[in-house]
């Protein structure tokens, strides 16, 4: 059983007590119709907490909060937070370890390294624990609650997957959706199938499934649900698709509309923080979910936005002990949104912005794929701090690296083989070294691009 974190003189946050805690999930259910001063003032509290621990166990963190001239331990005001320094990636990037608390409460369970797949250029490791998971997992049963399932339905899911397990044209099967703490009770079958295949390969995949739930990722749905609008392959059992890690727009929801007469639900994620913002069941906008995580969105001078104002995203993960991220710019922006229509307190994102990938990779034959270049592997060949793949032309993809030396003549080599082991056909691959890969007019980094002619 894994126990709360140590609580503070004068706070009384919740927090679950174990995997598949369903008490923690029939308060979640209360809390977010909280108002959003009590859900504020919670908040506050477990930033408190996270802060002095921080302070006491990361020399990192004691030097950034000693900076700001903030009193571990005192009652915590947003003025007073809003001094702390917000942590870069690049920041996070170099310290690596040094993020790391020396003292995990015991409680918190096994740490365990949860990466990034580099999507926005920057591949990120970040320690988390046993409990920290376990808050992931609530938080994601709540999105299933939100939004009405047949949990006996098959649920059919096209990502990345690691190793070969679930390659086309079989895929992967499963006999229940996830593991038992995401979902304490039964559940119908699961089939996944590698983001490697192609989209009409995919697409005849998906036909033999005839899933009841379909997830993937926004930018392969759009292709997937045009390639079936046009060539007449039907669902008849779609009851909505899911996306995530990307943005979504709202030509990625009619594509949807078209092909399979199904909604589109998305959530906002990162590999590093876990849940941030999960669609409204009654509308478009997302609930940042406010009671694991503060999310702030902020202008260019650090100034809190106002609801109709784009801003830079900074997260703290409320419930992280062992990689405590104080006001942490994930390298995204969002649009924040006016209190929701729908009751809830929790805080609203309009929409969210910067993680879209611009376009597909097209292979020498015109078959299209999701790009994957298997970046979480770089650093372990060569000291890369970031990347961004352009195709050229049909058959030659560049790779622009930010790196912290010159790589040898070697490391190119074993660089080439293993990024040539994840594309769908050979493809020259160059590289080509830049101090840095800036943002595009949209204030965001894309790992891929498109340089080919329309």
């Amino acid at each position: 059983m894994i126990g709360p974190p140590p609580v503070l003189p004068g706070s009384t946050p919740f927090a679950p007590t174990g995997p598949g805690d369903l008490a923690f999930q029939k308060k979640l259910q209360e809390t977010q119709w909280w108002p959003t001063e009590r859900i504020l003032d919670h908040q506050l509290g477990l930033a408190q907490r996270l802060l002095a621990h921080a302070h006491r166990t990361v020399p990192l963190q004691r030097r950034r909060i000693d900076a700001a001239g903030i009193a571990p331990g005192a009652p915590l005001s947003l003025d007073a937070w809003r001094r702390l320094k917000p942590l870069t990636r690049k920041e996070l990037q170099q310290g690596g370890p040094d993020f790391v608390s020396t003292q995990v409460p015991n409680e918190h369970g096994e740490i365990v390294a949860n990466s990034s797949s580099g999507s926005t250029g920057v591949p990120i490791t970040v320690s988390g624990s046993v409990f920290d998971a376990c808050v992931f997992k609530c938080v994601n049963l709540r999105h299933f609650l939100w939004h009405p399932h047949d949990f006996s339905g098959r649920l059919a899911v096209i990502r990345h997957v690691g190793g070969s397990g679930a390659e086309y044209p079989s895929g992967a099967a499963y006999d229940r959706w996830g593991d038992t703490a995401t979902f304490p009770f039964s559940t119908g079958p699961a089939v996944v199938l590698s983001i490697r295949a192609s989209i009409s390969e995919q697409a005849e995949w998906l036909s033999r499934q005839d899933p009841d739930y379909l997830l993937s990722y926004p930018s392969n749905l759009l292709e997937l649900a045009r390639h079936c609008a046009r060539r007449g392959i039907k669902l008849p059992y779609l009851e909505h698709a899911s996306t995530l890690g990307e943005v979504v727009n709202a030509e990625v929801r009619e594509a949807v509309r078209e092909a399979w007469d199904a909604p589109l639900i998305d959530t906002y994620s990162a590999h590093e923080v876990g849940m941030v913002a999960d669609q409204c069941p009654s509308c478009e906008q997302y609930h940042i979910q406010a009671e694991t995580i503060l999310v702030e969105v902020v202008d260019a001078a650090g100034v809190p936005c106002a609801p109709g104002q784009i801003g830079r995203v900074l997260v703290t993960p409320l419930f992280n002990y062992a990689t405590p991220l104080l006001r942490y710019d994930l390298g995204d922006y969002a649009e924040v949104g006016a209190p929701c229509a729908c009751g809830r307190g929790l805080p609203v994102l309009r929409q969210i912005l910067g993680r879209e990938r611009n376009a597909l990779l097209v292979a020498p034959t015109g078959e299209r794929y999701w790009p994957a270049f298997g970046s979480r592997k770089f650093t372990s060949i060569a000291p890369i701090l970031q990347h961004q793949f352009a195709q050229k032309d049909s058959a030659w993809l560049e790779g622009r690296l930010v790196t912290e030396r010159p790589l040898t003549p070697d490391e190119e080599e074993q660089l080439r083989t293993h990024i040539q082991g994840r594309l769908p056909c050979p493809f020259r691959i160059t590289f080509a070294y830049v101090d840095d890969i800036p943002r595009n007019a949209g204030g965001k980094f894309e790992n891929f691009v498109s340089e080919l002619a329309s």
